[in-house]
């Protein structure tokens, strides 16, 4: 999921928040922000690898 699309999802759920599942939702909000976080970091590190210069000469 690109930043845009999280950042759609995140602003969809928060507008479906009421009081009666503010814990549900929030709950959902913290676990896609987590996980674009996770998804973030290891795309950061494959690209890393991919793109180094001792992977070639391997």
């Amino acid at each position: 999921m690109n930043d845009h699309d999280a950042k759609w999802v995140l602003d969809e759920l928060a507008k479906l928040r009421t009081d009666d599942n503010r814990v549900t939702i929030d709950a959902a909000i913290d676990l896609i922000k987590e996980q674009q976080d996770e998804i973030d970091s290891l795309h950061g590190s494959m690209e890393g690898q991919l793109w180094s210069p001792k992977q070639w000469r391997q």
